[in-house]
């Protein structure tokens, strides 16, 4: 009852349709099945919407300042989508200060972690040996420059290019020519 019309079941019983039909609407059966409208997690006119190919990929509260919105919101809208959370990406901490030392060529140790040895030399006049020394004496590794993007290599390939250009804040060629020197395709839409 509900897939096939009251008079074919008539047929089939060897009833009348009037019977069938008294019979169904007693049980509130409806003449044809319809199921109810499914609830969408995420409508399209959601302010998450666009972002939907980042969870599962990228924690909550990366999304929530990229969208702008509440994390209660994007914690609800990830659970309701059935994903687990996901720890923040690391590499998003900024580098542990030392404290300047007073004497001759030395006041630079607070930029060792935030510039290359070769223009902390030009910037503070001191030799380039002498950056690497004291960098060794204090046991720092000298700072390399590392592109913003690479904290989302993971991304690329799983998540549109637009996407992961947001999130690293640079723009959407750049992420496309990394991609494509990585070797990955790019992600299906």
């Amino acid at each position: 009852m509900g897939y096939t019309t009251d008079s074919a079941i008539a047929a089939q019983c060897g009833v009348s349709s009037k019977s069938v039909k008294a019979y169904r609407e007693s049980l509130g059966i409806l003449p044809v099945f319809r199921p109810a409208p499914r609830k969408q997690a995420l409508p399209l006119s959601h302010e998450l919407r666009p972002y939907k190919p980042l969870f599962g990929f990228v924690s909550d509260q990366e999304i929530a300042q990229l969208a702008s919105v509440d994390l209660s919101v994007v914690q609800g809208i990830r659970e309701a989508l059935g994903f687990e959370p996901v720890l923040p990406v690391l590499g998003s901490t900024t580098p542990q200060q030392i404290a300047d030392y007073h004497g001759p060529l030395l006041g630079y140790e607070s930029l060792l972690s935030t510039m290359t040895p070769t223009e902390i030399s030009r910037h503070a006049g001191v030799p380039y040996l002498v950056v690497v020394q004291r960098c060794e004496a204090l046991g720092i590794q000298p700072f390399k420059r590392v592109s913003v993007a690479s904290r989302y290599d993971h991304l690329l390939g799983k998540v549109p290019d637009a996407l992961v250009a947001r999130l690293a804040g640079v723009s959407r060629a750049s992420i496309g020519v990394r991609r494509q020197r990585l070797g990955i395709a790019a992600a299906p839409r």
